[in-house]
């Protein structure tokens, strides 16, 4: 109140009432509910009326949507935190028998020597069989995948399903565009095989960190023995992602049985690799959704109560 201003508490003409933010701090101080006049015009305290609410509420929004841009940008730096190596595990009739992890994030090899080893009386053999990944992905027409590629064998034994999963977590590109695409390919090359009971899976799959999460899986390629010389196969498939949180898990996961003709050992090189590709911008709120993990309605909500709760 300024020099020479006199103050008195009264009961205001209706015709008079209209608001100035500025003096709000006047009658709040004293925490009364009164009206205050000061050279004529009628101020009120804040909060005693819903227009003042929406007034201060809207002067408020640009500091709001600077909050929620660096809400979103700390989540993307925490996201960008969970990179893990790739990890690859070998599997015999459904049981786990050898694993490996790798000591670059864009790599794992197995020891063959002791897969083999650990195959028992299978008659399964490996001479070569590892993982590869452009971790932590491109923006780029590759965008983010993982891969395996072996060479293995089968004389006499049991024989029995082979299943070999590659898979890496904590992948941040590309980010969730307008069109997201998950590739499974996979190529098998096979000799001294007998047909149709010789055969090779392939199926990818993507997974985020989103709650609950997004999860897609390709369709399976199916790679059958035609028990001849000339016995090659190449295949791909693909499958739409919605829109999704980084970081991201890519796996690949192929499954294998060689069956022999007489005389010769049954082989099978293959390869199999999952990729993730995005084109195009998102709209605004699949990007909040895209580097929160929650809807857009929700990050505001949120932002709105605790301004309330601090105010």
């Amino acid at each position: 109140m300024g020099p020479g201003a006199s103050a008195s508490i009264v009961n205001p003409p209706p015709r008079e009432r209209r608001y100035d933010p500025r003096t709000r701090g006047a009658a709040a101080g004293s925490g009364a509910r009164s009206l205050i006049f000061i050279h004529g015009p009628v101020f009120r305290s804040f909060g005693d009326h819903p227009q003042e609410k929406e007034v201060y509420s809207m002067k408020k929004l640009p500091g709001l949507l600077l909050q929620l841009g660096l809400f979103a940008f700390a989540a993307l730096g925490a996201s960008e935190a969970s990179a893990a190596p790739m990890t690859l595990t070998v599997f015999l009739n459904g049981t786990s028998v050898y694993s490996a992890t790798g000591t670059t994030t864009q790599g794992v090899t197995a020891d063959t020597a002791a897969l083999n080893t650990d195959l028992g009386t299978s008659g399964y053999s490996f001479t070569s069989l590892a993982g590869a990944s452009d971790f932590p992905g491109t923006t780029g027409p590759v965008g983010g995948y993982v891969s395996v590629a072996g060479n293995v064998s089968r004389t006499g034994g049991d024989g029995g399903l082979l299943q070999i999963v590659v898979s890496q977590s904590g992948f941040t590109a590309p980010t969730s565009g307008a069109v997201n695409t998950l590739l499974g390919t996979a190529t098998a090359i096979y000799s001294g095989t007998t047909a149709a009971t010789s055969v090779q899976t392939t199926q990818g799959n993507f997974t985020d960190s989103s709650s609950p999460p997004v999860n897609v899986n390709t369709p399976l390629i199916t790679q059958l023995s035609n028990g001849t010389t000339s016995d090659a196969h190449a295949n791909s498939l693909t499958s739409t992602v919605p829109t999704y949180v980084v970081p991201y898990t890519l796996t690949d996961t192929t499954t294998i049985t060689l069956t022999q003709r007489a005389g010769s050992p049954a082989n099978d090189v293959f390869t199999g690799k999952v990729s993730i590709t995005s084109i195009g911008v998102p709209e605004p709120a699949s990007l909040v959704m895209m580097v929160t993990g929650m809807p857009l309605p929700l990050v505001v909500m949120g932002l709105l109560r605790r301004r309330r709760a601090a105010a």
